[in-house]
Order: structure tokens, then C-alpha cells, then sequence
């Protein structure tokens, strides 16, 4: 086999195509695969002096009697050369960075840059823009050979590495969540991105060798803990592939210094604290989403003593995630598998689910953290104590029936705590604020109601 690298222009390569001289070899390349998207985006990096991988082009010379002509083969390349081809042709305009935001998805700092292409057909480019695409230059590597046989393994080994998955792309992407990302889940050949212990230590990851799946869960983490910190506990967002790119894009101006980012660094850093590896089972990414989204819950309002419960609390659970797994596989229900063990398998990364599990991990982990009472033991409510009555009572106001939303929604003592009564969860339920019974004779009204109710719905269980 010859090879020899040669500089094309684009202009060069048109030319080929037009006059029948450039062809895929359909025995073994794919037909034309890349998406609208994929062109348009082909077509704006090289207006933007973005330089593209090399073409790979098999020559070849035939004879016929005293004739002569040659040919050429696309190896490597031929849907760089469709979208270069298609777009000369006007079979497509570009992007515009910010109208087509939605779409297209370039970062803030090419949205701020000028973009005279935008919206436009290579007909309707400046004379000038014409001549940049035209005479940009493409490495096109030129392999001779008479053996077919080489082409073909050189096409097959072209192909064999190992492309990017999903978040080794959003490694490489601008922004600041892509810096926070890399810092926490860690990429050690980086010396700057060592990453979080919590994920090395206490779940025994490989940031190092597991082609970002640390990182990964870094992230999901992240937006979960984010977007609850932003609308409420009830906010669970979807963590599948797509949502992650969007929050990634969405996100493009995160303030690593804020207080949630520092408050995440602070949660992950006591986990790895209290939480030593070996001394559990092994934990999975759905045990770490728990744990810090419930920490969260804990910090502000119980004093630090849940520190030293935790493990222990968190090993009663997985005892009993064991146990129910193993009643499943018998054919016997057992609520730690339909309320939390099914949902790590079906549809895991769907907000719905997460939520569907958190709820039984917040209840079941406060019943093994037990006592713990909130700093404040005279009136409020600690957080996972409302979070447990917001679910408890499906959303709904003890009052009106109407639905709460999180940040509507207060908890009231059912006997009032002058009276006697404690800022338990027997002893609380979920009202608007504007339907909180306020004085003697509403509040009496009410405990009586809410008892009734309660009556009601032992009953109905039975």
C-alpha cells in the first residue's frame, strides 16, 4: 500500500464530485446517514476556521486497451463530503445562533459573536464568504494499492476505535457546568480534575477508567440537586441522557461559587466522612442520589447528631432493599421492593421514578434515624418531616382539599403546641397558608375534623 497525504480545497473536492470522479464504494460504506443538523453544523465549523479530520480516498487507475482513467474511492469521509456537496448545491441554510437556539444549541460565546452567515444558502453568502469556503483546505490522504483487501481493513480499522459516548462528549463542551461536572466526578489524567472523594471512597468508582461514568453521576446528582434547591422538594427532574445535555446546555453560565454548588461540595464532603467504604454493601448511584438529596433535607434543621446514626440507619435499609428483593423473587410482596427496588430497574432515570423512591427512602431512613427532633423543638418542622406530610397527604390541603405546591404549603399542629401538642408527624398536617387555622376556635374545629378523617382512613385501609 502507497499512501500519501495531499492538501485539497473544498473547491477541489466539489469539482471531483460534479465531474463522477469521487464515489462511496457501496459493497462496504453506509448510504448517507448524517442528520440536517449534523450538515448544518459540518458547514458552520468550517466558516469558522474549525479544521476537519482528514478525508481518506482509495486512487485508483484502470486501462482498457489504449484507454485510461482515474478514479476515486471514498474510505473515510463520505458524509463530510455529502453535507460540503449538498450544502454548495442549496439543498440547506445554516444556523443562526440565536434564533435557532433551541435547535441548534451553540454556547453563549458564539450566540455573542458575529455570525454573517446565518439563516443563509451558499448562494446567498457574501462573495467573500463564498471564497473562504471554497478555498478551505482539506488533508486528504491518498492511498494506492491494487489489493482491495487493504482498503477494506484499513476502512474496518478507520472505524474500530472507540467513539465518544454520550458524556466523554460533554466533557469537551464550553461552560461552567462542564468545569463543576469535571471537578466533582473527577478525570485524574487531568491533574486540576482529581474529583470528589465521595465517589472513589465511599462508592469505589474509576473515574480514571470508566469512560466518564463517574462524571455522569456527578451530574445527575447535580441537577437533581439543583433543580430541588430551585423549585422545591417536589421537583424531580428526568437524569436519561437527553436531560442531561439539556441541563448541560441550559446551565452554560453556572456560578460555581454559588452557595448551592459550595453546599453540594459540603454534603458530598460528609457523606465521605460518615459513610466508609467497606463497611457496606456496595452502593449504587441510586443509593447516592438518596443519601445527598436527604442530607440536604437534614442539614438546616436537625442538629448534627444524625451524623453519627446515619450509617447505621443507612445499612438498616439495605438490609431491608436485600430482603425484599428476595421476597420478590419468591412471588411475595414486600414494600421495600414495590416502592423503591422495582423503580432502580424500570424507567430508573425518569423524575416520576426518582420521586416514587425518594419518598419511601426519606420515610423509612427519619424511622431509622429516630429520635431526632429539629434545633427549633419548640414549633417548626423540621424539612423531611414536611416532606413526609406533603406526601402523606397526597399533595393535598387538610383544610380545603385543594393541591399544594411546595412552596405554598405549611405544616400545622393538629393540637396546638400550647396546648400540649408535638411537632411530630402524627401531629401534623399539610395546609395552604392561607387556609392555616389561626386561633382557639378554628384550631379546635379542626383537630376535631382531622381526627374524624383519620378514623376514616384507618377504616378505609382495613
Amino acid at each position: 500500500m502507497k499512501a500519501e497525504q495531499l492538501p485539497h480545497t473544498i473547491d477541489d473536492l466539489l469539482k471531483l464530485r460534479t465531474n463522477g470522479m469521487l464515489a462511496p464504494n457501496p459493497e462496504y460504506q453506509r448510504g448517507a446517514v448524517w442528520s440536517k443538523t449534523q450538515k448544518k453544523k459540518l458547514i458552520d465549523s468550517v466558516l469558522r476556521g474549525y479544521p476537519l479530520p482528514a478525508i481518506y480516498l482509495h486512487h485508483i487507475k484502470k486501462g482498457i486497451g489504449k484507454y485510461a482513467r482515474d478514479d476515486l474511492e471514498i474510505i473515510d469521509g463520505q458524509q463530510r463530503i455529502n453535507a460540503i456537496y449538498e450544502f454548495r448545491e442549496g439543498a440547506f441554510s445554516l444556523f443562526d445562533p440565536v434564533t435557532d437556539e433551541v435547535t441548534a444549541r451553540f454556547p453563549a460565546f458564539l450566540k455573542a459573536e458575529p455570525c454573517p452567515w446565518a439563516r443563509k444558502t451558499f448562494d446567498e453568502l457574501s462573495a467573500e464568504l463564498k471564497k473562504r469556503f471554497l478555498e478551505t483546505k482539506i488533508s486528504v490522504a491518498m492511498i494506492e494499492t491494487d489489493q482491495i483487501n487493504e482498503v477494506r481493513d484499513l476502512f474496518v480499522r478507520l472505524q474500530s476505535g472507540l467513539p465518544l459516548n454520550h458524556q466523554e462528549t460533554r466533557d469537551a463542551w464550553p461552560g461552567s457546568f462542564t468545569e463543576f461536572v469535571l471537578k466533582l466526578g473527577g478525570k485524574p489524567e487531568l491533574a486540576r480534575y482529581p474529583g470528589h472523594g465521595f465517589f472513589v471512597n465511599v462508592l469505589g468508582m474509576k473515574p480514571s477508567r470508566d469512560r466518564g461514568k463517574t462524571r455522569q453521576l456527578a451530574a445527575q446528582l447535580a441537577m437533581l440537586f439543583l433543580t430541588r434547591r430551585a423549585h422545591g422538594v417536589d421537583a424531580f427532574c428526568d437524569i436519561n441522557a437527553e436531560a442531561i445535555s439539556n441541563f448541560y446546555y441550559d446551565n452554560l453560565d453556572f456560578d460555581q461559587a454559588s452557595a448551592d454548588a459550595q453546599r453540594l461540595y459540603d454534603i458530598l464532603n460528609r457523606l465521605e466522612k460518615i459513610l466508609t467504604k467497606g463497611k457496606h454493601p456496595k452502593l449504587r448511584g441510586h443509593d447516592a442520589i438518596h443519601a445527598v438529596l436527604l442530607v440536604d433535607s437534614l442539614l438546616d434543621d436537625y442538629p448534627p447528631a444524625w451524623e453519627d446514626k446515619f450509617p447505621q440507619a443507612l445499612d438498616r435499609f439495605l438490609e431491608g432493599l436485600a430482603r425484599g428483593k428476595a421476597a420478590n423473587d419468591t412471588g411475595q410482596a414486600d414494600e421495600f421492593w414495590t416502592l423503591y427496588g422495582q423503580w432502580t430497574r424500570v424507567n430508573s432515570d425518569r423524575g416520576d421514578n426518582i420521586s416514587r423512591r425518594h419518598r419511601f427512602y426519606v420515610r423509612k431512613m427519619f424511622e431509622y434515624l429516630q429520635p431526632l427532633s429539629p434545633k427549633d423543638k419548640n414549633r417548626l418542622f423540621g424539612e423531611v418531616e414536611r416532606t413526609i406530610l406533603f406526601y402523606d397527604q397526597d399533595k393535598r390541603c387538610a383544610v380545603c382539599d385543594g393541591t399544594v405546591d411546595w412552596q405554598e404549603g405549611e405544616i400545622h399542629h393538629v393540637v396546638e403546641h400550647s396546648a400540649g401538642g408535638s411537632t411530630s408527624i402524627e401531629n401534623g398536617a399539610l395546609v395552604h397558608k392561607s387556609c392555616h387555622p389561626k386561633g382557639g376556635a378554628q384550631t379546635t374545629a379542626f383537630a376535631k375534623k382531622f381526627a374524624e378523617q383519620k378514623v376514616e382512613r384507618e377504616a378505609g385501609k382495613k
